[in-house]
């Protein structure tokens, strides 16, 4: 192959298939922010009541939710954080070489689908807090029946696009400002709740950790269920947990996010990110949506996160389902991004950002995707399998002697053992939750064990031991040399080396006090919350937002 060829190959990858150079990685507080704020989102409010119906004790409850969420963090850091690190790819470019381009194509408009619903369920769960603002009626049906939902919708999800347009970096910025703001409000939601809770249903104060639990095991967390529904145990609740962040970490889309770390080890940011979400958030929730039912009268599959949030936090408890879901729909925009850059190589991130976006605001105007257990369930059924196919690849096949990215040494557009084993996985998949083999939350581990030995076999079987010859290794290794390169020469062109300023600090101080100030109110004068709080968000988003904006005016080029 002449060099012409092989630059002109090199060249038809498109930037977001390139590696990321050493000019791009970023430290630890990058992820801390992204995972702080994308696992501390709105559909904490939805899970909280959901895990109130499920009948789920409060001990089996808390004891579930750390099984879970020790399997999540894990399943990151053991598999989502190594091959992002060695590979510097999203897992979009990965299967580009693992599976071919004609199956790139197919999972990439399959999960740019996953990732457009999941950040539709997002923005429709935050439109209910415009939705009280505003009192609009409840939306309980899965078609939009009021005209001023489907316009408020469209209103936030023309802010969320605006700055998931901005690529990894406005991700970035957006969740770091939010984060602290929203673990304290959901601290707050938890603390003004126990009163109101007490007084609605004659308990005595909460005065330590053992009369906490008496309160959920007896009022919140109690184990009833709604009229035919079937007692749910602390062993799906822990399959929850892990099947929230499953199509991400062992399905390895986080791939896209995790590229960036500058060290593997970063991926142990997940248990932060997942305790506090998965763990902290959602039993502040269900303790918020426990305490509006008795407030209202209502049952709580009457009531919407904005009804909660707003009986319990007033304004306040508004923007936090707003600013929840906008921080976690704008990384699912980034990545649904990703997926459909392979469609058009000629269009920037930031113009297929807008494209996403469009469709994003259609689908968040119908209430049917704020079921937020059924789409996780199904995309944790439907995704992984690819995950482990890579995995599978990467890891095991030089273990077993066979030639890792062969299908892309042979020049096949489709890997056949990739897409017969990604089938079989899925039929399980199907079928098992159409016949009850096990209960949903149960099936994603199984499929993907079938998925990983189902590649394995159909691959040596099909060739994948068999040597390549070497011109055509050379040939091959020097395309992807040059896309490497290519990618390190345009990054360089725009790198910048800065200093960070400090003269933002002052107003950050002010920020954290307004914090201090925040929680102090839900602790000591809970029945004057709602007033005192509304103030201290607005002088926390002020004061936050000046420091970040004279921190990056007063940047230094080195």
């Amino acid at each position: 192959m002449n060099v012409q060829e092989i630059e002109r190959r090199a060249r038809a990858v498109p930037d977001e298939e390139r590696p990321v150079p050493p000019s791009k990685w970023a430290g630890i507080g990058s992820f801390l922010g992204i995972y702080g704020g994308e696992h501390i989102a709105a559909t904490e409010f939805v899970i909280g009541a959901l895990l109130v119906t499920w009948g789920v004790k409060a001990g089996e409850l808390v004891f579930g939710l750390i099984i879970g969420n020790l399997l999540a963090a894990s399943s990151y850091a053991l598999v989502t954080a190594p091959i992002a690190v060695d590979t510097r790819l999203t897992l979009f470019a990965y299967l580009r070489k693992v599976t071919g381009s004609w199956f790139q194509r197919v999972y990439n408009a399959a999960w740019g689908l996953i990732s457009i619903v999941w950040a539709s369920s997002m923005m429709a769960i935050s439109a209910t807090s415009l939705k009280e603002v505003f009192s609009l009626p409840v939306q309980l049906n899965w078609y939009p029946t009021s005209v001023g939902c489907v316009i408020l919708t469209l209103a936030l999800v023309a802010v969320t696009v605006f700055v998931a347009a901005y690529g990894f970096k406005g991700v970035v910025k957006f969740s770091s400002l939010c984060v602290p703001w929203m673990i304290a409000v959901f601290f707050c939601g938890a603390a003004v709740s126990l009163p109101l809770l007490c007084a609605k249903t004659g308990f005595p104060a909460v005065r330590g950790m053992g009369d906490l639990m008496r309160l959920m095991e007896t009022h919140v967390f109690n184990g009833s269920v709604p009229d035919g529904a079937t007692r749910l145990t602390w062993m799906h609740v822990a399959a929850f947990a892990w099947i929230c962040g499953f199509v991400y970490h062992v399905g390895l889309n986080d791939m896209s996010i995790f590229r960036f770390a500058r060290k593997r080890r970063y991926g142990w940011v997940g248990l932060y990110g997942m305790f506090l979400g998965h763990f902290f958030a959602w039993i502040c929730a269900g303790l918020m949506g426990a305490a509006a039912a008795n407030v209202l009268g209502i049952g709580l599959q009457g009531l919407d996160s904005g009804s909660v949030a707003r009986a319990v936090l007033g304004v306040s408890g508004l923007v936090a389902v707003i600013v929840a879901g906008w921080t976690t729909a704008t990384p699912n925009i980034y990545r649904a991004a990703l997926s459909f850059a392979t469609f058009f190589p000629s269009w920037s991130l930031r113009r297929i950002s807008f494209l996403v976006g469009g469709v994003i605001a259609i689908a968040a105007c119908f209430p049917a995707v704020m079921r937020i257990d059924m789409i996780a369930s199904y995309a944790a059924l439907l995704v992984p399998p690819v995950g482990a196919i890579c995995l599978v690849e990467h890891w095991l096949f030089p273990r077993f002697g066979l030639v890792r990215h062969w299908n892309l040494y042979r020049g096949r557009k489709i890997n056949p053992a990739a897409l017969a084993a990604w089938m079989l996985a899925s039929g399980f998949a199907l079928t098992g939750a159409s016949l009850g083999w096990l209960h949903p939350f149960f099936l994603p581990m199984p499929t993907f064990i079938v998925a990983g030995v189902a590649y394995l076999v159909l691959a040596t079987a099909m060739g994948a031991r068999r040597p390549i010859p070497d011109a055509v290794r050379a040939d091959v290794d020097a395309i992807e040399a040059r896309i490497a390169e290519l990618a390190g020469a345009s990054a360089g062109s725009r790198a910048r080396t800065r200093t960070r300023s400090r003269t933002g600090l002052p107003f950050r101080i002010l920020a954290g006090v307004s914090l201090g100030v925040l929680i102090g109110l839900a602790v000591a004068v809970p029945g004057e919350f709602k007033v005192g709080a509304a103030v201290c968000t607005v002088a926390y988003f002020a004061f936050a937002g000046l420091g970040s904006l004279l921190e990056r005016q007063s940047e230094r080029m080195d």
